[in-house]
């Protein structure tokens, strides 16, 4: 069984906070120290440590040889009796899955555009790396108080193999946040039964064709290059 650590527990040096979140492969804390203030410790589970142990590392090792703030700094591994895992940085901010579950927040497109560009910014700095981090999600970004985002949870990231682990992957997650951002703009009720996301999305053709081309709809984007050159068409043709 897995220890759960309430509010006001040590674990070595650090004070445990809350629980601020749950997963299959951990348990996640908002801890904190005399010497680094609040921190993030990722517990890794039990079960997940007897039949995936080899998996459950990507993060630290991936996060040890990131060295950017767009990106939670690695800050040490935890390997005691009762809790392996590993302190990670505080990102103070907004989650931005916070923000679209606000049903009165809206993502004007200067804003969807703004995001778009930081997280390509971001996919190029990880393949640069030869880093896919396949879960590009808005539970994994966090928008600072100086409005630059930063990608968190990387217990899904590999190295890309070209084979299992593409760079198609982050470009396919890419389309797929944009599309919830832009529901909270440009949905537009047809009063009919459910129709997919082009139909009830109002923005141009030229829109909808690069989130298709993202989401690999019968064309597909093969480079950052390429998506920055139609991102910023995009921009230009709507004034942005």
């Amino acid at each position: 069984m897995d220890k759960y650590y309430a509010p006001g527990e040590k674990i070595k040096d650090y004070t445990i906070i809350s629980i601020v979140g749950e997963g299959r492969y951990g348990i996640v804390y908002l801890a904190e120290t005399d010497k680094l203030g609040k921190c993030i410790i990722k517990q890794l589970k039990n079960d997940m440590l007897k039949s995936s142990k080899s998996k459950l590392f990507y993060e630290q090792e991936i996060l040890k040889n990131l060295n950017d703030e767009k990106f939670p700094t690695f800050i040490e591994k935890i390997d005691e009796k009762e809790l392996q895992g590993y302190v990670l940085e505080y990102i103070p901010g907004v989650v931005l899955e916070d923000l679209l579950m606000d049903e009165d927040y809206v993502f004007p497109k200067s804003q969807i555009y703004t995001i778009a560009s930081q997280l390509l910014e971001i996919i190029s700095i990880l393949q640069q790396n030869n880093i896919v981090h396949r879960d590009i999600r808005p539970p994994n970004v966090i928008i600072k108080e100086n409005n630059d985002i930063v990608l968190i949870d990387f217990g899904l990231a590999r190295y890309i193999d070209h084979k299992k682990y593409t760079q198609q992957a982050d470009f396919w997650y890419l389309g797929d946040f944009l599309i919830h951002l832009f529901y909270t703009s440009c949905y537009e009720d047809l009063g009919l039964k459910e129709q997919p996301w082009f139909d009830e999305l109002n923005i141009t053709d030229h829109e909808k064709k690069f989130l298709k081309k993202l989401m690999a709809v019968d064309d597909s984007f093969m480079s950052i290059e390429e998506i920055e050159n139609e991102l910023n068409q995009i921009k230009n043709e709507i004034g942005i």
